[in-house]
């Protein structure tokens, strides 16, 4: 091999090196490339996998402890723990809560016509413009709930504890609540129309335009209470008048 040989040699190396470097990067980059999109698209989350709730909402009240404006009519929610639960809207007509815990329970605007809830336990919670009427609430613990604009018309409430709860403005026309406790409830405005309170314990309760007429008064007790006229009990004459026309 001459000298000529070698330096053309040398030339032609000299010339097709920089595109052949230039190739090896493409190469590099493409499969870069690939691989980079390879696990952005593994990196996508399955959606299709995940529950929904829609066509089982006491599965959705168990899982995630509230059921908005869904349908539990006639369903059986007895001995459960559904405390601080949110069915606010919820369609309950005929529902079945007997024995369960409802501790704060939010039943706002709740439709409960004709429900049972036997001997729950509901203090604290709120049933604020909620209907309840026919509900039987029989021996029911429901201290410092909120009942405000409810509808309890006919509901049986024997036996209930509602201290210190708030009824303003509720309507228990012909509700039953004989042997209740409503120690410090506040019922401005409320509707007891032929209500039968006999032996039930309205002791410092705010009676501020309520409407008591037609109810059985018999054997209640009254100390400490504002009356509908706004004055204070002063003994069973007041008791009378409450029975007539709400007024003294």
């Amino acid at each position: 091999m001459n000298f000529n040989t070698i330096l053309l040699g040398m030339l032609v190396f000299a010339a097709i090196a920089p595109t052949a470097a230039y190739m090896l990067y493409a190469t590099d980059k493409t499969a870069e490339s690939e691989t980079t999109t390879t696990t952005v698209t593994k990196a996508i989350p399955d959606i299709t996998n995940i529950p929904q709730h829609q066509d089982n909402p006491l599965k959705q009240l168990k899982e995630a402890n509230q059921c908005i404006a869904c349908n539990l009519a006639n369903a059986d929610l007895s001995d459960l723990d559904l405390s601080r639960a949110n069915l606010s809207q919820a369609d309950l007509v005929e529902a079945n809560f007997s024995g369960s815990q409802l501790i704060n329970t939010i039943f706002q605007q709740a439709q409960l016509e004709a429900a049972q809830l036997i001997e729950v336990n509901a203090s604290g919670a709120d049933f604020n413009n909620a209907n309840l009427n026919l509900a039987d609430l029989t021996r029911s613990q429901l201290m410092q709930i909120s009942l405000i604009q409810a509808n309890l018309d006919n509901a049986v409430l024997t036996g209930v504890e509602l201290r210190e709860a708030a009824l303003n403005e509720a309507t228990l026309h012909q509700a039953e609540l004989s042997e209740a406790s409503l120690y410090g409830a506040i019922l401005r405005e409320a509707d007891l129309s032929e209500a039968n309170l006999q032996g039930a314990d309205l002791r410092y309760t705010d009676l501020t335009n309520a409407n008591f007429n037609g109810a059985n008064l018999e054997g209640i007790q009254l100390e400490g209470a504002i009356l509908p006229d706004g004055s204070n009990y002063s003994g069973s004459d007041d008791i009378i008048i409450l029975s007539g026309d709400g007024q003294s």
